[in-house]
């Protein structure tokens, strides 16, 4: 019967690490609708954990949750829908390619936004972005 409880416990054990170590790893698909869902709103400081210095200017998280939102407000920025039209993973490297619908102050726009992710400690992280209202040539944007 001991013997019984410990595999038991083993078991979950087992099954609670594999979980929180699988919420660690989110794809870069996941990271950049995470990011989608909350550029200018409530969980900004979240994202913030999925981001490389180089992609905040070199400046620390609170800061840019901070700046990035006090700008965003200003301009009345809101993200009226977005899909994802692309994607490549190779290796620690990702490209994203979304396209976006924008409303700010000047009015609404479309527009299309290459997140460019690297692996670090088995953890994607936003490294840059890139919007342009261009074509994009997926085979450019490949890694």
């Amino acid at each position: 019967m001991m013997l019984r409880f410990h595999n038991i416990s083993f078991l979950l054990l087992a099954f609670f690490l594999a979980n929180i170590c699988y919420a660690q790893q989110n794809s870069p698909i996941e990271i950049v609708n995470l990011f989608n869902e909350c550029y200018g709103g409530h969980c900004m400081d979240e994202i913030a954990n999925y981001t490389t210095p180089h992609f905040r200017d070199n400046k620390p998280k609170s800061v840019w949750v901070v700046e990035t939102w006090k700008s965003l407000k200003e301009i009345k920025f809101q993200k009226l829908n977005s899909s994802i039209v692309y994607s490549d993973v190779k290796s620690d490297k990702a490209a994203v390619v979304m396209e976006v619908r924008i409303k700010t102050v000047a009015g609404e726009t479309s527009q299309k936004e290459i997140y460019y992710l690297i692996k670090e400690e088995d953890k994607w992280l936003l490294n840059e972005l890139v919007i342009t209202d261009e074509e994009i040539d997926t085979d450019e944007t490949k890694l």
